[in-house]
């Protein structure tokens, strides 16, 4: 069963929204979707910001190496970059020219035939349950197929949930799912030509007009965003697919350099506690960050964090006959019982006004870049897996 999709029909009807109106309501809304488990209560964070691999191409571009961003105890970087300035960047432009001199330092990933990109991170979400919320840490792993074709897996797991800043924690609290939830994604042999993969940023030239070019193309797609931060939201996006690369994310740190707007963060925490300095684009009500290492100026990774307190409300659609068979045939794949998660999802079809509130300082949304290593094969996968195929 395809879950997600099952989730996504709620919005088929609705009118799209502001950026800040989805990013507020993706939590919420999938949290209010989904079904909830017999003889507990349950939640799972939702996905967010995973791209399926839908492209072709192999990763001949690539340079050797194995990237692994250590975590000391006091929450500082292990590694060290010589040559940097030791006086603090005085802007914003200068932190992420300093960040471009230390990615491109670092060699990019080979993987072979048949081999993937391997990502390790920890996550962050906000969930909002009515007048309640909370913060939500995980982790999340990927494998990504060299060639762009083939299975695709990401991994999470939930780890605790903490209080957000000036909203009360959901009572009775919900028992996290803290076992592993696979996602097994069969990439198609026919990619689409606009799919923005590690295949194919792979073998991009590092060349400024070249990747301006692809960042413009990119920004494009996102309609819903207001037109001065689609770049800079372009650029994010292209920032977390690079990882394996670091010589064409420095490229990317140089051109966003130059986006008007952009302002310096002195202390910004990413998802895995370490306490960074970052860049970041004001939005009406959200800021979002590229997180780095205060000493070495490495990548750690982003966030996004509410700036004001912001309410809403929405009633999404109710749930079609279709989207019922998928939940319980997905409930049922799982070892649920087919009666009574079917009698609780009718119970729910129309699910009602949904309120949400998001208090100023939650963090929305945050990645932490752990580790960046190649992986010759996937590893076993966790019971339950949801499967996934991509249609040409």
């Amino acid at each position: 069963m395809d879950e997600i999709t099952a989730v996504r029909r709620l919005w088929a009807e609705a009118p799209e929204g502001s950026h800040e109106d989805l990013r507020d309501a993706r939590g919420a809304l999938l949290a209010a979707a989904r079904v909830p488990q017999p003889r507990a209560r349950r939640l799972r964070v939702p996905r967010t910001g995973l791209k399926i691999a839908l492209a072709g191409g192999v990763a001949a571009a690539l340079t050797a190496g194995v990237l692994v961003a250590g975590i000391r105890p006091d929450g500082s970087d292990s590694r060290g970059v010589a040559g940097l300035p030791a006086a603090p960047p005085a802007n914003a432009r200068e932190l992420l020219e300093r960040a471009a001199r230390t990615a491109v330092a670092e060699p990019d990933l080979r993987p072979g035939a048949g081999q993937y990109v391997h990502v390790e991170m920890r996550t962050m979400v906000y969930m909002n349950m009515g007048e309640a919320g909370m913060q939500v840490t995980g982790t999340e792993e990927r494998w990504i197929p060299a060639g762009g074709t083939g299975p695709w897996l990401s991994r999470e797991r939930q780890l605790s949930a903490a209080p957000a800043p000036g909203i009360a924690l959901p009572s009775p609290p919900p028992q996290l799912d803290k076992k592993p939830e696979d996602t097994l994604t069969e990439t198609p042999a026919c990619p689409s030509t606009g799919a923005v993969t590690a295949a194919r940023m792979a073998t991009w030239p590092l060349d400024e007009p070249y990747l301006r070019r692809q960042l413009e193309i990119e920004a494009a797609r996102y309609t819903a965003v207001p037109e001065h931060l689609r770049f800079w939201g372009a650029v994010g996006t292209f920032v977390r697919e690079s990882v394996f690369r670091p010589s064409l994310t420095a490229a990317l740190f140089r051109i966003a350099a130059g986006i008007d707007g952009i302002t310096l963060v002195p202390d910004a925490v990413d998802a895995a506690g370490r306490h960074g300095i970052g860049v970041t684009m004001e939005e009406d009500r959200t800021r979002t960050e590229l997180v780095f290492d205060k000493s070495t100026y490495r990548y750690l990774g982003e966030r996004t964090v509410a700036t004001r307190d912001r309410t809403t409300s929405f009633t999404p659609p109710p749930l079609s006959d279709a989207d019922i068979d998928r939940l319980v045939r997905g409930g049922v794949s799982k070892g649920m019982d087919a009666e009574t998660l079917r009698r609780e999802i009718e119970r729910d079809r129309n699910p009602g006004k949904v309120t949400m509130r998001t208090p100023k300082g939650a963090v929305i949304d945050s990645r932490a870049v752990l580790k960046v290593d190649v992986a010759r094969a996937l590893p076993p996968l966790a019971p339950g897996v949801s499967r996934v195929k991509v249609p040409c």
